[in-house]
């Protein structure tokens, strides 16, 4: 009911209770006469009726045209009409179709039947305990996960024809550790027990905590210890020949047709020189050429061999780059690109430029020569990948995840 109907119906009742106290006729002016007031009672009430309705009326009106005002926003005065960036971004979501859990991983392998994985079994204090670390066998058929070990401070292996090698030994930033952890292992690739077992050589420089590193295809095997190089024999281990390396060997990687290696560098702040990539003929152990890189004093390049060259990552301090020297004379062919953290890994595998950037959660596939990124997928601290062309596999903070990366970063 609206003001003016609420007016009639209050009107109506108040003539209605007055009954025959109110004449139809108007009233006689009498001259000399004083009129009475009671004859005044009911036009005064009507009139105060008619004045709180008029009241009424305009209050609602008031309250109404006010209400309507705060629902109108003001326009917002911007410096800048373009729209925001962060509308058109689409979030990132995981390749991860089946995930493993057991272990942050940090090093993995792979062959037709399983992917191979170091991994540490729990956190300590925000990090990992070096010294606890554990070996994992994952059917790639099935998804069973058998784990072996301990194999304190293991940091790198390579699947053989022979076995699985894992390298053990501390390094930078391990604290201190007892004498007996320099060790190679030879392991049986379907039941993880050690068949036997090889000292690391003694490093150049007493009290050297030079972390080692491990490259290989079914036939072939070196290992990087500190400043040295040696061809070993992927049955036995035995030491087949011995190279100086112009720095700390920090990655190792043997490219898809065993002829050439390629180790990154890093050279110590007296040398006062870039960090290195070096390349070798993998069989004679001959040198074949070395190029500067980026990211001096920062744990050295880590490398990935392609075909035709080889692709390597760093980190600068305050971001890390990614780079493509082509396996003549190792020059530059790509980078450095910017644009990733100083945690920046780079891996061939299935045709693929595999980026994993465990600072940013981010893992990209990118197209194998040129390192244009096709497409990218957020995941909790990528560490390590593997493929070929039966299946890709992520090592990160979980465990291992099984990859359905977007279509288009097949080759």
């Amino acid at each position: 009911m609206n003001s003016k109907d609420q007016l009639i119906e209050r009107l109506t009742r108040f003539y209605r209770e007055a009954g025959g106290e109110v004449s139809s006729m108007p009233p006689i002016w009498v001259p000399g006469k004083r009129p009475t007031a009671r004859w005044l009672q009911p036009i005064l009430a009507s009139l105060v009726l008619v004045a709180l309705a008029v009241g009424l009326a305009v209050t609602i009106r008031i309250v109404r045209d006010e209400a309507h005002r705060k629902i109108v926003p003001f326009p917002i005065p911007s410096a800048s009409p373009s729209p925001s960036s962060s509308a058109s971004v689409t979030p990132l979501s995981s390749w991860v179709t089946r995930q493993v859990p057991f272990g942050e991983v940090t090093a993995m392998s792979l062959d037709t039947s399983a992917i191979f994985a170091l991994y540490a079994p729990a956190p300590v204090s925000g990090g990992i305990d070096p010294s606890k670390m554990g070996l994992a066998r994952i059917d790639r058929g099935t998804g069973a996960v058998a784990t072996a070990g301990v194999f304190p401070y293991a940091k790198t292996l390579a699947r053989v024809t022979a076995g699985l090698w894992v390298a053990a030994g501390p390094g930078v930033g391990d604290g201190t550790v007892g004498a007996d952890t320099k060790w190679l292992s030879l392991v049986d690739p379907v039941t993880l027990s050690v068949r036997q077992r090889v000292r690391l050589p003694a490093q150049a420089a007493s009290g050297s905590f030079s972390a080692p590193q491990l490259a290989g295809t079914s036939n072939l095997l070196w290992l990087g210890y500190g400043q040295s190089l040696y061809r070993l024999d992927p049955t036995t281990g035995r030491i087949l020949l011995t190279e100086s390396s112009p720095g700390t060997a920090t990655s190792m990687s043997v490219d898809p047709s065993g002829h050439r290696l390629y180790v990154g560098v890093e050279v110590t702040p007296s040398q006062k020189s870039q960090d290195l990539v070096v390349e070798w003929d993998a069989l004679t152990g001959a040198r074949l050429a070395s190029a500067p890189t980026g990211g001096l004093g920062l744990n050295g390049p880590h490398v990935a061999a392609a075909p035709d060259g080889v692709w390597i990552a760093y980190a600068t301090g305050m971001m890390g780059e990614v780079e493509y020297r082509s396996a003549a004379g190792l020059s530059t062919v790509v980078g450095p690109q910017s644009g990733h953290t100083n945690g920046i890994r780079v891996f061939v595998g299935g045709g693929v430029l595999w980026l994993a950037d465990g600072g940013a959660g981010r893992l990209a596939c990118a197209d194998l020569r040129t390192g244009t990124t096709v497409a990218s997928s957020q995941e909790t601290l990528p560490a390590a990948v593997v493929a070929d062309a039966s299946g890709s596999y992520l090592g990160d903070a979980d465990g291992v995840g099984f990859l359905r990366p977007d279509p288009s970063c097949s080759h």
